[in-house]
């Protein structure tokens, strides 16, 4: 992976907005395009090898977020075959095959696990060697279910605190806020005078990124 980040994506996916009103809130761990089918899950490391699991089920996952520092879950829309992931610059891209026998979109959730995103951050560049523990250590835990509100499980670490924005309803609240100042006149203010679409060829996932 680069650029602190990996994506999960589907073919032809929009890239998210750098303006925040075309993307949804940052929890810390990843963000998405307004269409969630395009997520990017933000890294200590900048480049290198991040050590990435998939746990797909067919039930949701008992929750346990001992032993990691931010969890946070999203929903996202894929079809069945599931979502390609990888480097989106360099276009090195894996496949994560998802429950179902059906190529129909439909609404998953995505539980996201992040721990040593710090230490990664501090060490820099990390190219691991066979059989070495990679520093930064992520698990993605994926059942299908309705589209539901963005949860943040756990929140500790300085990586995710620099990249975290405001809750989905405190940045609603927020604008509701701006739009409504911005329509009362200056005099009044106190203080003033998504079908299936062909997919790229992709190798298996290696479980390193």
């Amino acid at each position: 992976m680069s650029h602190h980040q990996y994506v999960l994506l589907d073919t032809d996916a929009e890239e998210p907005d750098q303006d925040i009103d075309g993307t949804l809130a940052s929890n810390g761990p990843v963000h998405t395009n307004a269409e969630s089918t395009y997520a990017t899950v933000l890294t200590g490391t900048s480049y290198g090898d991040v050590d990435v699991a998939f746990d797909v089920t067919a039930y949701p996952a008992p929750l346990s977020v001992e032993g990691w520092d931010e969890v946070a879950e999203i929903s996202l829309y894929f079809p069945t075959e599931g979502p390609l992931v990888g480097d989106p610059l360099s276009e090195d891209l894996a496949e994560v095959p998802l429950l179902g026998d059906e190529e129909e979109y439909q609404w998953w959730t995505f539980r996201i696990h992040a721990r040593g995103r710090d230490a990664a951050s501090a060490a820099g560049d990390i190219h691991a060697e066979e059989d070495d523990t990679v520093l930064e250590q992520h698990l993605i835990q994926i059942w299908a279910a309705p589209h539901a509100p963005e949860i943040r499980h756990r929140l500790t670490d300085q990586t995710g605190r620099r990249r975290r924005t405001a809750g989905t309803e405190e940045y609603t609240a927020t604008k509701a806020a701006e739009a409504d100042h911005a329509a009362t006149p200056p005099r009044t203010r106190r203080g003033d005078v998504h079908r299936p679409r062909a997919r790229r060829a992709a190798r298996p996932y290696p479980g390193i990124l």
